[in-house]
């Protein structure tokens, strides 16, 4: 196994990126969340959570949750 893939660092970006992904579902589910805010949340979230795991470092999708959770905020 791949040193990237035996660090825990980048598994727990990866559990944060799909908590991201359900985030983005129950905002979407609920109707909170039209189209173009979901894309823009995905546009988001999918970038930052791929860099984290280049960088092997969680605080790119912890930043991306604050995001999304500002995105939910100003959609409130």
């Amino acid at each position: 196994m791949s040193p990237r893939l035996r660090n825990r660092h980048v598994w727990f970006g990866l559990l944060l990126g799909f908590l991201g992904l359900v985030h983005i579902a129950s905002m979407s589910v609920s109707g909170v969340a039209e189209l173009p805010h979901v894309l823009a949340a995905l546009t988001v979230l999918i970038p930052l959570k791929m860099f984290g795991v280049v960088l092997r470092s969680v605080w790119p999708v912890s930043m991306a949750l604050v995001i999304l959770a500002f995105i939910n905020l100003t959609l409130n």
